[in-house]
């Protein structure tokens, strides 16, 4: 979705600050959250990674830039868990309040700054055969002009917003994976060729970009169309 966490190819967020020797984690409480994530997800199976990065892309953006890492990471497990039934709000207010009584908990947190998406003419997904064969056969061969589809879904895609539009060349096909779109939206696992599409800087940035530049990214058969001019016409 066109979210805050989708930054690629923009600026002016200032200088990546490096902190020297930096550890693993910042506080304990932040290992044991990696863990618990861990936990929920491959063993107990409450969600899984698709669901839990379409959670994060639901925060809201200035709550986003404002929070640490695993602060999101919190809030996100939180508001699973909750849409789960695994425990209440109230559960929840009742521990914080046992744990840490001085720290204030904010009962209407979660639907501030995790809101539903709102329901417009705008589609959740991409477009895709639900019932096409587990191992198709790839429809694009290396060496094929392509060029990605320029959409604006509301709901989980694993297609930059930098390269929508945009026109690559088919450098291999990496195997079958599931689509992430239709997994979070309707529950149902459909494999699809993952291709490693190789675009020139040029075409991502504009005259301004390094001639010899090139970046490869790794996309679904479903986000790409046939490039070229001839294509184009067809």
């Amino acid at each position: 979705m066109n979210g805050i966490h989708d930054v690629g190819g923009m600026d002016g967020f200032g200088p990546i600050q490096r902190e020297d020797n930096e550890p693993v984690f910042h506080a304990p409480w932040e290992g044991r959250m990696r863990a618990i994530h861990t936990l929920v997800r491959r063993k107990c199976h409450i969600y899984n990674t698709d669901e839990s990065r379409y959670y994060v892309e639901r925060i809201d953006p200035v709550y986003y830039l404002s929070s640490t890492y695993y602060q999101n990471w919190l809030l996100r497990m939180e508001t699973l868990l909750m849409e789960r039934g695994v425990f209440s709000e109230g559960e929840l207010q009742e521990k914080m309040d046992q744990l840490c009584p001085s720290f204030g908990y904010q009962p209407d947190l979660h639907r501030r700054v995790m809101p539903p998406t709102p329901s417009t003419q705008r589609k959740f997904v991409i477009e895709t055969k639900t019932d096409a064969e587990p191992q198709s056969e790839p429809k694009f061969l290396p060496g094929t002009l392509v060029k990605t589809k320029k959409v604006s879904p509301l709901g989980h895609t694993r297609l930059p917003r930098y390269v929508r539009g945009k026109q690559g060349v088919i450098e291999k096909m990496n195997g079958h994976f599931i689509l992430p779109d239709i997994r979070v939206h309707q529950g149902i696992d459909v494999y699809q060729p993952v291709y490693l599409v190789c675009f020139e800087a040029k075409e991502l940035w504009g005259e301004d970009a390094y001639s010899k530049d090139k970046l490869y990214i790794e996309l679904w058969e479903d986000y790409l169309d046939l490039g070229g001019v001839q294509n184009e016409q067809q």
